[in-house]
């Protein structure tokens, strides 16, 4: 069995910090931007939350870069038919499940915040707007792109 490693990758290798010539375009410094958070919410009919013809290019797409591309709580239905699908890069994919010990916020926090995963898919039912901000600065954090997925609230009158 293979290990995650989910040790922020500023500890791991720390990033190379380039001089004040910089590449010798323009000749000035220039002060790094700031990383925004990359987290986007998707919104669901609760009929649609297994749609694998909608999700699946949005999921594959996902699966085309060189870190991990983490799942948390997906459908079972889904992850059957996205991994028979063919250019699946499957030895890529994390599927992570949630526990009385981690919750799946928590679970995504830590994945977007490590720097292992490039993107990490949420299927929730619901996202306080709490757990959304954490999530938005683990993104950062972690240079990582979050994509929630959950059923529209239905309410009741």
């Amino acid at each position: 069995m293979e290990q995650l490693d989910l040790t922020p990758q500023e500890q791991r290798n720390p990033p190379a910090t380039e001089t004040a010539s910089g590449t010798g375009e323009g000749g000035g410094s220039h002060a790094p931007e700031a990383p925004e958070a990359n987290v986007t919410e998707i919104i669901l009919p609760e009929e649609q939350i297994e749609n694998f013809q909608l999700l699946l290019p949005m999921l594959t797409q996902l699966n085309q870069e060189e870190r991990w591309l983490a799942w948390i709580d997906p459908p079972a239905g889904l992850v059957g038919k996205w991994q028979q699908h063919h250019g699946i890069i499957q030895h890529q994919l994390l599927i992570l499940r949630s526990s009385a010990q981690h919750s799946a916020e928590t679970l995504a926090e830590k994945a977007l915040s490590a720097g292992t995963c490039h993107a990490v898919v949420l299927w929730t039912s619901g996202l306080s707007r709490h757990s959304y901000g954490r999530l938005e600065n683990a993104s950062v954090r972690g240079h990582s792109h979050g994509v929630i997925l959950r059923q529209r609230q239905t309410h009741s009158q």
